[in-house]
Protein backbone atom coordinates (compact mmCIF):
# COMPACT_ATOMS: atom_id res chain seq x y z
CA UNK A 1 0.00 0.00 0.00
CA UNK A 2 1.37 3.12 -1.01
CA UNK A 3 2.16 6.00 1.44
CA UNK A 4 2.69 9.75 2.37
CA UNK A 5 3.93 11.63 4.86
CA UNK A 6 3.58 15.43 5.45
CA UNK A 7 5.99 17.72 6.89
CA UNK A 8 5.93 20.05 9.21
CA UNK A 9 5.27 22.99 6.79
CA UNK A 10 2.69 20.70 4.81
CA UNK A 11 0.93 20.19 8.26
CA UNK A 12 1.14 23.92 8.95
CA UNK A 13 0.20 24.86 5.42
CA UNK A 14 -3.24 22.39 6.24
CA UNK A 15 -3.95 24.27 9.54
CA UNK A 16 -3.78 27.77 7.56
CA UNK A 17 -5.89 26.88 4.87
CA UNK A 18 -8.78 24.95 7.25
CA UNK A 19 -8.49 28.12 9.43
CA UNK A 20 -9.08 30.76 6.65
CA UNK A 21 -11.96 28.24 4.70
CA UNK A 22 -13.62 28.48 8.09
CA UNK A 23 -13.47 32.27 8.39
CA UNK A 24 -14.46 32.67 4.80
CA UNK A 25 -16.86 30.07 3.96
CA UNK A 26 -17.79 27.93 6.58
CA UNK A 27 -17.01 24.40 8.59
CA UNK A 28 -18.35 22.40 6.44
CA UNK A 29 -16.84 23.87 3.40
CA UNK A 30 -13.16 23.34 5.36
CA UNK A 31 -14.14 19.91 6.09
CA UNK A 32 -14.90 19.26 2.38
CA UNK A 33 -11.48 21.25 0.78
CA UNK A 34 -9.76 19.18 3.73
CA UNK A 35 -11.35 16.16 2.20
CA UNK A 36 -9.74 17.17 -1.25
CA UNK A 37 -6.74 17.95 -0.51
CA UNK A 38 -6.62 14.47 1.66
CA UNK A 39 -7.75 12.50 -1.68
CA UNK A 40 -5.07 14.45 -3.57
CA UNK A 41 -2.68 13.04 -1.37
CA UNK A 42 -4.08 9.79 -1.49
CA UNK A 43 -4.04 9.91 -5.09
CA UNK A 44 -0.69 10.68 -5.28
CA UNK A 45 0.85 8.06 -3.55
CA UNK A 46 -0.78 6.00 -5.61
CA UNK A 47 0.18 7.18 -8.57
CA UNK A 48 2.92 9.47 -8.13
CA UNK A 49 3.24 10.35 -11.94
CA UNK A 50 0.35 12.49 -11.82
CA UNK A 51 2.16 15.69 -10.84
CA UNK A 52 3.77 17.73 -12.99
CA UNK A 53 7.86 19.18 -12.62
CA UNK A 54 8.08 22.22 -10.75
CA UNK A 55 12.25 22.27 -11.13
CA UNK A 56 11.55 26.16 -11.80
CA UNK A 57 10.71 26.68 -8.39
CA UNK A 58 13.15 23.78 -6.29
CA UNK A 59 14.80 21.24 -8.07
CA UNK A 60 13.26 17.48 -7.99
CA UNK A 61 9.75 18.76 -6.59
CA UNK A 62 6.63 17.47 -8.10
CA UNK A 63 3.37 19.66 -8.15
CA UNK A 64 -0.20 18.74 -8.27
CA UNK A 65 -3.07 20.85 -8.64
CA UNK A 66 -5.83 20.17 -6.19
CA UNK A 67 -8.68 22.81 -5.68
CA UNK A 68 -6.82 25.80 -5.56
CA UNK A 69 -3.81 24.71 -4.12
CA UNK A 70 -0.55 23.08 -5.46
CA UNK A 71 0.21 19.99 -3.58
CA UNK A 72 4.14 20.14 -3.40
CA UNK A 73 6.25 16.64 -3.03
CA UNK A 74 9.23 14.16 -4.00
CA UNK A 75 9.07 10.78 -4.63
CA UNK A 76 10.86 8.72 -1.60
CA UNK A 77 10.33 5.45 -3.40
CA UNK A 78 8.22 3.11 -5.70
CA UNK A 79 5.35 3.53 -2.46
CA UNK A 80 5.91 6.40 -1.05
CA UNK A 81 5.97 10.43 -1.47
CA UNK A 82 6.69 13.26 1.16
CA UNK A 83 4.39 16.38 0.98
CA UNK A 84 6.74 19.14 1.96
CA UNK A 85 4.25 22.19 1.07
CA UNK A 86 0.47 22.83 0.04
CA UNK A 87 0.28 26.21 -1.27
CA UNK A 88 -2.46 28.42 -2.85
CA UNK A 89 -1.42 28.65 -6.42
CA UNK A 90 -1.68 32.38 -6.46
CA UNK A 91 0.81 32.96 -3.55
CA UNK A 92 5.19 33.13 -4.25
CA UNK A 93 5.83 29.27 -5.32
CA UNK A 94 9.55 29.25 -5.94
CA UNK A 95 10.09 31.46 -2.15
CA UNK A 96 7.68 29.38 -0.21
CA UNK A 97 8.79 25.86 -1.32
CA UNK A 98 12.83 26.58 -1.45
CA UNK A 99 12.26 28.72 1.58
Amino acid sequence: MAKYYLTNKAVDDLSEIWDYTIETWSEMQAEKYYDLLMASCDDLANNPELGRNYDIVTKGILGFKSGEHIIFYSIISKNEIEIARILHGMMDLKTLVSG
